[in-house]
């Protein structure tokens, strides 16, 4: 593999990191949902937004403070769902824009030490030349 090569490598990679980075800040917003007063009461979220609340007209005999919470708990449970900072799977996953630094400078310490390596095979090989 030429230095032009794994400089070419590289900068696939790279351009691979930033496109995933641009799909995922152009993603559909996480959708979630919370349910209240054992189902009667069921809110949908999307993106931090309420998209819909379903009550169940049973869930109208609870007594106004209760309801109250039972909303209230549905509605917390259902947005906490769309916070990518709450979703478990998002703590496991390594931040993309430190990602690309660190492969920026892997690819130019990479470069670096590719035309240091060239550059002593050239050395050796008009040494060697000079001898015979």
């Amino acid at each position: 593999m030429t230095s032009g090569d794994f400089d070419q490598a590289l900068s696939a990679a790279r351009q691979a990191l930033q496109d995933a980075m641009a799909g995922a800040a152009s993603a559909v917003p996480a959708t979630g949902n919370g349910v209240g007063a054992d189902g009667l009461i069921q809110v949908t979220a999307e993106g931090q937004r309420l998209t819909e609340v379903v009550v169940d007209p049973r869930a109208m005999r609870l007594p106004a403070e209760e309801f109250g919470a039972e909303l209230l708990a549905a509605v917390n449970a259902a947005l906490a769902e769309t916070d990518p900072a709450v979703a478990p799977e998002a703590a496991a996953l390594p931040d993309p824009a430190a990602l690309t630094r660190q492969l920026e400078e892997l690819q130019n310490q990479s470069l670096l030490q590719m035309a240091r390596y060239t550059q002593s095979i050239t050395e050796v090989m008009a040494a060697l030349k000079q001898r015979g």
